[in-house]
């Protein structure tokens, strides 16, 4: 079984540009009207801003890279990744306020969510148990229930795409997410990020909502222990992991771990739908078994 030597990196198969990190080029000083304040995520693709309104309202501004604005391939991501948010709403995710994808850098205003990622709130604070876990492990399974009711696969979550709000837990990140109902072009490489990356797109199947809910067993599963589900290495070595289930639940809660086991099948046709995950979670949170 091989495992292929490249992998694309989210949010785009592309590094940040240079300019990023040379601290005598400014960031802009307005994106469409809006004043930005300050850079607060940088991707391959787009860098984001936090950004205020005429009024005063706060939002968050993702901008394409100057450099890419001009690649038709990245420019039809951008404005997928538009339509899609406004397929799935704001629930669960943030819906684009406004957007130019015209623009010689397109752009895309979006509700500014306050809180930390998933992965900030690990490394700070350490792993989540009792209630806090089963109203993340929950509000994981709705956002993802709401996702796939939209016709949407997001296909990339991963702790950093995870805000937990003050409302609940937010996806965010939509920039290789795809309708379901969308052919996958041949020969298109594996996006995502290794460790989260459902075993069967390193066959070249098209990613479904199982792949969703293959992400949804690891994030749950390093929500409650801290670690990495597939561990840390080389792209190679942490995809075989996932390839061959060999997932790292140490110390995960009882309840939580069947569930989480067969999230995280390698055979997506043998993991539970994210209705059926939202239905368990809060059974077992009924019981008191989480």
């Amino acid at each position: 079984m091989s495992v292929p030597a490249q992998l694309g990196t989210v949010p785009y198969p592309a590094p940040p540009p240079a300019w990023l990190e040379d601290d005598s080029v400014s960031d802009p000083v307005e994106i469409g009207g809006y004043r930005i304040l300050e850079r607060i995520g940088v991707g391959g693709m787009g860098a984001v801003y936090a950004a205020l309104t005429a009024t005063g309202e706060r939002v968050a501004v993702k901008v394409v890279h100057q450099e890419f604005a001009t690649n038709p391939t990245y420019r039809a991501r951008f404005v997928r990744e538009v339509d899609l948010l406004a397929r799935v709403g704001d629930s669960f995710s943030v819906h684009p306020i406004e957007a130019d994808i015209g623009a010689y850098q397109p752009w895309l205003a979006m509700p500014y969510i306050a809180g930390p990622t998933l992965g900030e709130h690990i490394v700070g604070e350490g792993p989540m148990a009792g209630r806090e876990l089963v109203e993340f492990t929950a509000g994981i399974a709705q956002a993802l229930v709401a996702i796939h009711r939209a016709g949407v696969v997001h296909r990339d979550l991963k702790p950093d795409n995870v805000i937990l709000s003050s409302s609940g837990p937010r996806i965010l990140d939509f920039g290789i997410a795809q309708a379901m109902d969308e052919p996958q072009p041949e020969g298109e490489e594996v996006l995502g990020s290794p460790g989260w990356i459902s075993p069967e797109q390193f066959h070249e199947h098209p990613p479904r909502a199982a792949a969703d809910v293959f992400a949804w067993g690891g994030l749950v599963a390093y929500a409650s222990t801290g670690r990495r589900p597939f561990g840390t290495g080389s792209v190679e070595t942490v995809a075989m992991r996932a390839l061959q289930g060999r997932a790292d639940l140490r110390g995960m809660p009882h309840g939580l771990l069947p569930l989480v086991e067969a999230a995280l099948a390698p055979d997506p046709a043998r993991r539970p739908c994210s209705e059926k995950l939202l239905r368990e979670v809060g059974r077992l949170a009924a019981a008191g078994h989480c």
